[in-house]
């Protein structure tokens, strides 16, 4: 397949670099590129300013097969809906679906529309009316976000919690370089919560995750000072909880591409989804319509997926669809921004950074080039930001540690660089809290259930509780049993790879995956009211099978020594149900966490008839069974800390 992706950043130095690596890419393009992305890509030879009718006709003169489109601002202006009128095959949206990034305001009205959860807000056009407007706000309420509706690089959020900061992020938005971004504001309340990004690419086939990060935004140490494009970030996020990506898709993807279908708007390209996660869950802050820059950088490496077969599957390219590899490494990613960065208040200092030093791969790191201009033997750095200098490691500490050790280097050609020593520092004290708490207690929980810790204590065991970071999705053809065994060995996978190398003691992991079957369909946790409906009408006057497929694991940093699996199934015999039970059972809102759509523990308990087997099975893990693997394989007594 012969690849071009747009765009001369970070992000598609990273996406030059991710895609390259598939053994599908026969020839790889980027326009315009960098001095870093054109060592990995050749370059389309026409100008800078080319048209978008040049570009197309350049790509197709090449035999381009796929574009991926990484900035914003060609989407925005309408370069997907010009490539595909001339056959090309294009990975980013229309001009029409891009508005979600390029309006705030049409973001807002899509999401209130959509049911979307989100702050509330109004629109401004003048500097006075903002001003009033924000004051009352902030009186209100103790803060208020002053957003530019427009493009404006990630500058133009300012997030205010005195009168100074309102005029502050007037005197930005009301500058002649964000004047066209600043046409409409957007005042909005503040949420409060933790900010976490998600991202999936969407098209044929639906949608496929990507994964989270969290990027820190503000330009200095301890979250102060402005916002930026992104200082860095970190990916995956294990601080969420397990079902986060299901409830991101009910509550935010799913409504807002039905929405977009109802205005005849079709969604084709990576969406970026910046939350805020609260006590009840998440709140959209911002839609992106490509991936973000740090993010992309760290997910590149993160996610383990090979990026080209799935991105040419959403636009009907008959690649071989490979399948989405679950392990997610932990990625530690910080940006090296120049001394002016973000506003060009100071007068940058540039440097000259050898090949050498930025190729150098003894201390693990890999380092993505934004602003860069061409030097003798290397590059010299621009304005804006610079570098993302990323790593992974078995740990997030050992990740910091690499990638660190790169930024150290850097720093003795260019000890002018801005950059934030504390990038992912909750998640490193997440970890270490983690890591102490297993060795207190040498037996992990692998899930975030709060039914399967419940079950798991009754058997009078101290244990920590530890949520995977895989990818549940049944691939095509694949057996309901194949199925769950497969979910509950990845899950442990996963745990083993993360915690094995640190805990010499050694550790024992258990995880399990629960699914609803009936005539070999899959009941996955119901998406909406409907979907629930369906489910509970095909149950309805029926027996059913629940299986969990349990792994049990003792791990330590020689490997995985002792693994035992197995499988438990339990019919379950579901009444006869009314329209109207089902209804009153569906809007109590107990069905949408649970697979088949409904608790044999909790309210839905009214309509077991009969269960014919494990009990603890149906809630989500077999006790009998369990109890009786860890005490005859791996000698663990219960009760033995009770």
């Amino acid at each position: 397949m012969r690849v071009l992706v747009i765009g001369s950043g970070g992000r598609e130095h990273a996406l030059v670099w991710k895609l390259s690596q598939s053994p599908h890419c026969q020839q790889m393009f980027v326009w315009p590129g960098n001095p870093a992305s054109l060592r990995l890509a050749s370059k389309l030879d026409i100008p800078v300013d080319a048209s978008f009718e040049d570009l197309a006709t350049s790509a197709l003169l090449a035999g381009v097969d796929l574009v991926v489109v990484g900035p914003e601002g060609p989407l925005s202006h309408g370069l997907a809906d010009v490539l595909e009128a001339r056959g090309l095959k294009v990975f980013g949206p229309k001009k029409n679906a891009a508005q979600l990034e390029s309006s705030k305001v049409f973001a807002k009205r899509i999401m209130t529309e959509a049911g979307i959860p989100t702050a509330a807000y109004e629109v401004v056009t003048s500097q006075d009316d903002c001003h009033d407007c924000a004051i009352r706000i902030l009186n209100r309420d103790g803060g208020v976000v002053l957003k530019a509706s427009g493009l404006a690089s990630g500058k133009g959020v300012f997030v205010c919690q005195n009168e100074d900061d309102v005029n502050q992020g007037l005197k930005r938005l009301y500058n002649e370089s964000m004047k066209e971004a600043s046409e409409q504001i957007v005042i909005e309340e503040m949420l409060f919560g933790r900010e976490v990004s998600y991202f999936c690419f969407i098209g044929q086939g639906g949608i496929s995750r990507i994964g989270f990060a969290v990027d820190h935004k503000r330009l200095l140490i301890g979250d102060k000072g402005p916002n930026t494009g992104g200082m860095g970030c970190y990916s995956p996020v294990p601080w969420l909880p397990g079902d986060a990506a299901d409830q991101v898709d009910s509550l935010v993807v799913n409504p807002l591409l039905k929405t977009l279908r109802k205005y005849g708007i079709q969604y084709t390209g990576c969406l970026y989804v910046g939350l805020m996660w609260g006590d009840k869950g998440p709140s959209v802050v911002e839609f992106n319509v490509r991936l973000g820059d740090p993010e992309a950088q760290v997910l590149a490496i993160s996610d383990q997926t090979d990026w080209l077969p799935l991105i040419a599957s959403k636009v009907g390219l008959s690649a071989k669809r490979e399948p989405h590899h679950t392990l997610a490494l932990p990625v530690m990613g910080y940006v090296m921004a120049s001394s002016g960065y973000p506003f060009g208040d100071k007068q940058d200092v540039d440097a000259n950074v050898p090949w050498s030093l930025l190729d150098d791969k003894s201390d693990g790191a890999a380092v993505f080039c934004g602003s860069v201009k061409n030097s003798d033997g290397g590059i010299r750095t621009g304005s804006g930001r610079v570098f993302l200098v990323a790593a992974s490691g078995k740990t997030f500490s050992e990740a910091k540690s690499k990638a660190c050790s790169r930024i150290d280097k850097i720093r003795d050609v260019w000890p002018d660089a801005q950059w934030r020593s504390d990038i992912g520092q909750p998640v490193l004290q997440y970890e270490e809290s983690l890591q102490r708490s297993v060795t207190r207690s040498p037996i992990v929980l692998g899930s975030s259930s709060p039914r399967r810790r419940e079950l798991l204590g009754n058997l009078g065991l101290e244990f920590t509780v530890m949520k995977p970071d895989t990818e549940e999705v049944p691939r095509l053809g694949e057996d309901p049993t194949d199925y769950v065994a497969r979910n509950a060995r990845e899950k442990n996978e996963w745990i083993c790879a993360l915690i094995g190398p640190t805990h010499p003691q050694g550790v024992i992991v258990i995880s399990a995956d629960t699914i609803v079957v009936i005539d070999g369909k899959i009941l996955e946790k119901p998406l909406n009211p409907s979907d629930a409906k369906d489910m509970l009408s095909m149950l309805s006057g029926r027996v059913h099978t629940v299986m969990t497929a349990v792994r049990i694991a003792s791990v330590n940093p020689s490997g995985v020594h002792k693994v035992k699996e197995f499988t438990v199934n339990t019919e379950v015999l579901i009444k006869n149900l009314s329209g109207n039970e089902m209804d009153r059972y569906i809007a109590t809102g107990e069905p949408f966490d649970k697979a088949g759509g409904y608790a044999a523990q909790g309210l839905g308990s009214f309509m077991v008839q009969e269960i014919r087997g494990s009990f603890s099975n149906v809630v989500g893990l077999p006790l009998s069974e369990v109890g009786d693997c860890l005490q005859i394989s791996f000698g663990v007594p219960l009760w033995r800390d009770r």
